[in-house]
């Protein structure tokens, strides 16, 4: 199950400079004849689940192995966050929040989106359905749960101020990996991804509703496919290689989403294939969201600047910070290009 978990982006850059600062005192100076790397690891958010389901698809149908490239996939959590993984260089390619794309540069780390595949983010704010919440405006004088320092909170954050709902009204409480408090109704309102926890609730009896940011005008994307800009301009063939394999990957996932529940659930025999086979429906459309119904993966530039306007209103990010700088659509749109498929539309 894929419990809600947004690290703070602070700790990346401290990861980093602690890196940097282990290593030789002469800078490294990179031949531009060096063979490129081939061998490479991607780091997931989480444990292996439909989520992930392209890459996981891309290694055991052998999409990787095909365009010459020996892949390790690796599960993430928050003992093993993918950004600060990537971002210090020991391993390549990574799955995190669009957001944190624009807060790891702010601080001065180049991590770059390669493909955007949730076009908009699983983050739903669950209610009991006798509650009497029926929306955002009537979390005044409420207990919500938020998990502080990551994407969550500043979706939180900017559907408060589109609803016009003072954030000083509602009791706050740190959010936690057990939903007990919120089943117990020690908190009226909790952030889910809608992916799989809310029929998880439901299977214990409880009646819930479901609110989304977006009913209010706040689309935050989701999961992008990324890596440093010093791996990408280093190695542009293994990241090409890589992501187009990928993207065969979730091709493949969306047009046999059966057979994809089939091959996670033997990836990972833990899962429970009734819950892979609702993740999978409810991932789909994250997917096929938006600009993801022209091309998944794509990083549609409005759609980037929405969300970099949002960043700067609410006073995420201190100063503008330009798309090509977070976000690199090379990649993807050469591989729909090939295919006579225009991104833009």
């Amino acid at each position: 199950m894929a419990y809600l978990y947004q690290g703070h982006i602070a700790p990346l850059l401290v990861l980093v400079v602690l890196v940097v600062a282990c290593g030789t005192a002469a800078p490294a100076v990179t031949d531009p004849n060096a063979p490129e790397q081939r061998e490479v690891i991607m780091r997931f958010q989480w444990i292996p689940q439909w989520q992930f389901v392209g890459y996981i698809a891309a290694e055991v149908n052998g999409y990787y192995d095909e365009v010459g490239l020996d892949v390790t996939l690796n599960g993430g959590g928050p003992e093993f966050p993918a950004k600060q993984i990537v971002a210090s260089g020991s391993e390549q390619f990574g799955v995190a929040w669009a957001d944190s794309m624009y807060t790891a540069r702010q601080q001065g780390v180049e991590l770059v989106a390669l493909a955007t595949l949730f076009q908009v983010n699983p983050t739903a704010y669950m209610v009991h359905s006798d509650s009497g919440i029926g929306g955002v405006e009537d979390f005044p004088g409420k207990r919500v749960a938020v998990f502080y320092g990551g994407g969550v909170e500043v979706e939180y954050r900017a559907m408060l101020a589109a609803a016009g709902v003072d954030r000083s009204t509602i009791i706050e409480t740190p959010g936690e990996f057990s939903m007990e408090p919120f089943l117990r109704r020690r908190v009226d309102v909790w952030p889910v991804y809608a992916t799989d926890q809310p029929r998880a609730v439901r299977q214990q009896g409880a009646e819930i509703d479901l609110i989304f940011a977006r009913d209010y005008g706040v689309v935050m994307m989701g999961d992008v496919l990324f890596a440093t800009s010093t791996f990408i301009e280093e190695n542009p063939n293994t990241v090409r290689a890589f992501v187009e394999a990928s993207l065969r990957g979730w091709e493949w996932a969306l047009a046999n989403p059966d057979a994809a529940v089939d091959l996670v659930a033997e990836y990972n025999p833990e899962l429970d294939r009734d819950q892979l086979t609702f993740e999978a429906s409810q991932t789909i459309e994250l997917l096929t969201y938006g600009p993801g119904a022209r091309c998944v993966g794509y990083s549609d530039p409005a759609v980037w600047e929405a969300e970099h306007q949002m960043l700067l209103d609410i006073g995420v990010l201190e100063a503008p910070i330009p798309f090509e700088q977070v976000a690199n659509n090379s990649f993807v749109e050469g591989y729909y290009a090939a295919k006579g498929i225009d991104c833009e539309g």
